[in-house]
């Protein structure tokens, strides 16, 4: 059933609401049909107030079909006859689009397609001969030759309708001079929907929120989940206002495939260093100051990741709360080969490990001495080293230490939120034995419920920074020649010796790096962490003799833990 109360500015005292049955069908099959009633009764709502406030010389109009029907004059109507006409008029209304909606017309034959195709064929035949009778540009195959063409299809449509359903007209390119090609009335120098300005397309009336709000609803929960706003809950506000100062802020329900796609065709030429984006200037016109791609652009990955990641989930949690179908679920969105393409992670050789080992060692600042150590023997992310506390480290099994993160841990006696980004990641990893050795375990553990990176962890963007100081170290240690060549090497780098040691198989070195349980189902059974003996052989693996691990011995990490950077350094 469908229900609507009439506006008090049209029903007057008339309390009886709109009741239309829609009978016996699917709930989803329901709120579509309810949707396109709403709009035609707050279309007729508008309309009847008009009609009711002012004279209407529209003979026409709305209101005088509705007076030729039920009888009576406008004018000479108290308030509340008024309204109870309003009530029959849209009822009338809708029970009218309720037939049509239920019960479409038929499809077309193939001979009335082929009737279609002739007409459409004759009318642009027609206008491109106006444009050369007018001295404007022209498509010449058809201006030149439009009574012989219009003739043809007409005898076409009479012997083989069908036929026109695969047009043979042959156009060119528009111009006065001379004919440079020929082409079928098919031609891909078109204006689509996907270029038009997706802010101004005309869309059909909601009741449902604005995009706007309900994206402050989606980042709302993520926080009430999260428990504070982090720096990823910026990016995701940044990422969704640009969306909607391209797309504009329509109502939720009303977006589809083709405003996001649109979307993304304008993000290709989105620059990725901040300083291309001055403040003073809009997103279209530094879209506009790009489009020769004179600035690097960002990433596809950034694009189906970061901005598709954010603006997607948006839909499917208002279509969950505010009970409609999400129009952009499923879509298969194409991104322009302009876009740029990831950099995947390189190895590393021996000799520039060592490089950077001895690069960071010696720095006065424990991130750079301890950092790429504990990558390249834990193949964990750096995120996660850096926001490591002392009681994380345990020992597991007789002499088989192990580092578990959680999401919420005691942090300095206050409880903290840390960003764990996979179920998978917050599970145990072991810790080599090398860092048994060098004393680097019992320093960690001795730190208790402090971070073992205290002065990373005091700045805005902890993760962020790390990031940004392992590339300096990088670079500082003369790597630098491939973009590939990053701190993410170094798990490459420790998977692909874990896979040279047959006994380790894919699903413990899984495990161990933090990812998920892939391959076939079988994988998937059995113990979700490492066993006793699966530990023992990844704290016992052998380190590359090629390269030299001696420089971290004998470090003093409490003095190394207390240094904070200098101001140049940051």
């Amino acid at each position: 059933m469908f229900q609507m109360r009439l506006p008090k500015a049209i029903a007057g005292e008339l309390k009886r609401p709109l009741r239309v049955g829609l009978g016996v069908i699917p709930k989803p099959q329901a709120r579509r049909i309810a949707d396109k009633l709403a709009a035609i009764a707050r279309e007729k709502f508008e309309r009847i107030e008009i009609a009711m406030s002012k004279t209407n010389d529209d003979e026409n109009g709305f209101w005088p079909l509705m007076e030729d029907m039920l009888g009576g004059d406008l004018g000479g109507l108290d308030e509340d006859t008024k309204g109870q006409r309003a009530w029959q008029a849209v009822t009338m209304s809708l029970k009218s689009a309720l037939y049509d909606i239920s019960k479409p017309p038929p499809p077309s034959t193939a001979e009335q397609e082929g009737n279609f195709a002739m007409m459409r064929g004759l009318v642009q035949i027609a206008k491109e001969k106006a444009r050369k009778d007018a001295g404007e540009d022209y498509n010449k195959a058809l201006g030149d030759n439009a009574e012989l063409l219009a003739r043809r299809l007409v005898e076409r449509a009479k012997d083989d309708p069908a036929s026109l359903l695969t047009p043979t007209l042959e156009s060119g390119l528009r111009g006065k001079g001379k004919i440079s090609a020929r082409a079928g009335i098919v031609n891909a120098n078109v204006k689509t929907e996907v270029d038009k300005d997706r802010r101004h397309v005309e869309r059909e009336p909601s009741d449902k929120p604005l995009f706007s709000t309900a994206a402050s609803e989606y980042l709302a929960q993520r926080v009430d989940a999260m428990g504070e706003a982090s720096d990823d809950i910026k990016t995701a506000e940044m990422r969704l206002n640009l969306f909607v100062e391209l797309i504009g802020d329509h109502p939720i329900d009303r977006y589809t495939p083709t405003d996001l796609q649109a979307f993304i065709n304008l993000m290709q030429f989105w620059p990725s260093k901040h300083n291309d984006k001055p403040s003073h200037l809009t997103a279209r016109e530094i879209i506009d100051s790009n489009r020769d791609f004179s600035k690097k652009s960002i990433a596809k990955n950034t694009l189906r990741n970061g901005f598709m990641g954010v603006i997607k989930p948006v839909f499917s949690n208002a279509a969950t709360q505010h009970a409609f179908d999400n129009p952009v679920k499923n879509v298969a969105l194409k991104y322009p080969k302009a876009a740029r393409d990831a950099v995947s992670a390189e190895p590393l050789s021996a000799k520039k490990l060592t490089q950077l080992f001895r690069t960071g060692v010696q720095s006065p600042y424990i991130d750079d001495v301890m950092m790429p150590l504990l990558g390249l023997l834990t193949s964990r992310r750096l995120g996660l080293l850096t926001h490591l506390v002392g009681t994380d480290i345990t020992e597991k099994f007789d002499g088989i230490w192990v580092a578990e993160v959680e999401g919420i841990a005691m942090v300095g006696g206050k409880w903290v939120r840390r960003p764990i980004k996979t179920t998978e990641s917050g599970r145990y990893f072991v810790l080599h034995n090398f860092l048994v050795e060098i004393g680097y375990v019992e320093w960690a553990r001795k730190q208790g419920d402090n971070f073992l990176f205290p002065q990373l962890m005091q700045l805005a963007n902890p993760a962020k920074n790390a990031s940004k100081y392992m590339r300096r170290l990088f670079d500082k240690a003369g790597i630098k020649e491939s973009p590939g060549e990053r701190f993410h090497s170094l798990r490459g780098d420790y998977i692909s010796q874990a896979r040279e040691d047959k006994k380790i198989g894919e699903r413990e070195r899984r495990m161990q790096a933090g990812h998920a349980l892939g391959g076939d189902d079988h994988n998937k059974y059995g113990w979700k962490t490492l066993t006793e003996s699966e530990a023992e052989m990844f704290a016992a693996l052998p380190l590359n003799p090629k390269i030299d691990f001696s420089m971290f011995r004998g470090l003093d990490f409490d003095r190394l833990a207390k240094t904070r950077r200098r101001p140049e350094d940051l």
